[in-house]
């Protein structure tokens, strides 16, 4: 169950980098949080990859 979770957040990640780059356009702002984001992605698709491949 807790290996979801990754699948959840992943839109979720996706819909904030979209709202924050196209509708309030102020990504520039928030690097700090979209690099810690993309880190956490990138760890969780990496479990991933691990287990199911």
């Amino acid at each position: 169950m807790r290996l979801l979770y990754g699948l959840v957040f992943f839109p979720l990640y996706l819909g904030w980098v979209g709202y924050r780059a196209f509708i309030k356009k102020d990504l520039k702002q928030h690097k700090n949080d979209f690099y810690a984001l993309t880190f956490f992605i990138s760890v969780w698709l990496l479990i991933y990859y691990w287990i199911f491949f």
